[in-house]
């Protein structure tokens, strides 16, 4: 079966809401939520967010185009997109509240805990897209040139994800 536009629409749609939300919910807090990273390196963090999105691009491109997805295939994919961007939409939340609030020492501890697994949620579902692709029997015959693309957009993703946001920004922002 082909992976329904529906649910391509309805991806596109809550992942534009959830890009658009960021702005609203981070307020007066973006400089508290940037933390050290100044200068050159948020440059860096900009490219990089900027190579996320179109690392995701060769992704779709397949779902829409790839005619032989099983329905569990279908569900899991929505499953993982579904968790990626409610996932995110918790992380700007909690994050506001960690910069809120900053006389609870018990409250900020359970919100670090509670951002570091959001994130870390969040790179476990695109490594989840990953190997979704790796036991997909049609995306195993395509191109060599193809596959090295969208694996390279989705490996950036989880990079991105996993290492600068997981790791580095839960450090230096949450245990500064």
């Amino acid at each position: 079966m082909k992976f329904p536009l529906f649910y391509i629409i309805l991806i596109f749609i809550l992942s534009s809401i959830l890009i658009a939300s960021y702005p609203y919910f981070l307020g007066n807090h973006t400089e508290y939520l940037w933390g050290p990273i100044r200068g050159n390196f948020r440059k860096v963090y900009y490219i990089s967010i900027a190579l996320v999105l179109v690392g995701f691009l060769p992704f779709a491109y397949f779902l829409l185009t790839c005619s032989h997805w099983s329905s569990s295939e279908v569900k899991n994919i929505l499953y993982a997109f579904i968790t990626l961007i409610v996932a995110s939409w918790l992380w700007i939340i909690l994050a506001v509240a960690f910069a809120i609030n900053k006389k609870n020492p018990f409250y900020r501890s359970l919100l670090r805990l509670l951002i570091v697994f959001i994130l870390l949620v969040v790179s476990l579902s695109i490594a989840y897209f990953i190997y979704l692709l790796n036991n997909h029997t049609p995306f195993s015959q395509s191109s060599p040139y193809f596959k090295m693309i969208v694996y390279g957009g989705l490996g950036y993703a989880f990079f991105h994800t996993f290492f600068m946001d997981f790791l580095l920004w839960s450090y230096l922002v949450l245990f500064r």
